[in-house]
């Protein structure tokens, strides 16, 4: 069994309540207070986790140098959905589709924060590139905050094709593009979406910008280009939420 390590008191009762029930053990450091710690405990027991209380000294030496604020568990790695799974959970609400995509977003801390602000916003999934990218390794996990439990994700070999299958399933295709000529407060953002985002320092690829149907930048009015990955993710998501409260979605999307 692939087991990893999932790192902080949140993220480890995140994991724990969870339905993918993919903890095998808490692991937690003695001297730790809170009620944090007594519902981890409580938690571990109601799932029929086992708990192993550790001295400072042999969790330190289990964790290794991260930040894990007293607690950790030992859970199976997470599986990646097919992206046809993803859009066909899709295609019951596509009016209300909402899909985050990475294109090669290579910090596992930036996926993590993505993840958090995906999951946040109640989007449909997340789907990342399985070339030149991070993974949901431990320390994107404790990033995440625990979102990742509850989020849907779905990894992709060919982003080109899989932006094909994302049109052909009904979906626009946005890219987030510092060199786009519209804001994102100026698209309309109401119809069935998969936002992408590019890569740190990079943006989006060639051929990614060629496939989307339109382009849209953060409205920058200082002196810096450009936002962090997780920041501009954030922001376009949270502005797709904030037009489809004040208006219903245009129809048809792509002709479907």
């Amino acid at each position: 069994m692939n087991l990893i390590k999932i790192y902080g008191r949140h993220a480890v009762l995140e994991a724990l309540r969870a339905p993918l029930g993919r903890v095998q053990k808490v692991i937690l450091a003695q001297g730790g207070h809170g009620a944090i710690f007594k519902e981890l405990s409580q938690e571990a027991q109601l799932r029929g986790v086992p708990v192993e209380m550790l001295d400072r000294r042999r969790f330190e030496k289990m964790a290794g140098k991260v930040v894990h604020q007293g607690a950790l568990a030992l859970a199976q790695a997470r599986e990646y959905l097919d992206l046809q799974d993803l859009l066909a959970q899709a295609k019951h609400d596509l009016p209300n589709t909402l899909l985050m995509v990475t294109d090669e977003i290579e910090d596992p801390r930036n996926l993590g924060a993505i993840a958090r602000c995906t999951e946040g916003a109640g989007a449909t999934g997340l789907v990342i590139t399985a070339h030149r990218s991070a993974e949901l390794t431990s320390v994107a996990e404790k990033a995440s905050g625990g979102a990742v439990e509850h989020l849907r994700i779905a990894r992709v070999k060919n982003l080109v094709n899989a932006i094909g299958d994302m049109k052909q399933a009904g979906l626009w295709i946005v890219g987030l593009d510092a060199t786009a000529e519209q804001e994102f407060w100026d698209a309309d953002l109401r119809r069935p979406l998969a936002l992408i985002i590019g890569a740190e320092g990079k943006g989006l690829r060639r051929l990614t910008r060629e496939h989307c149907d339109y382009l849209i930048k953060m409205p920058m009015r200082g002196q810096v280009g450009s936002l962090n990955a997780s920041v501009a993710a954030g922001l376009a998501l949270y502005e797709t939420l904030r037009q489809r409260r004040s208006a219903p979605a245009p129809q048809p999307a792509n002709g479907v």
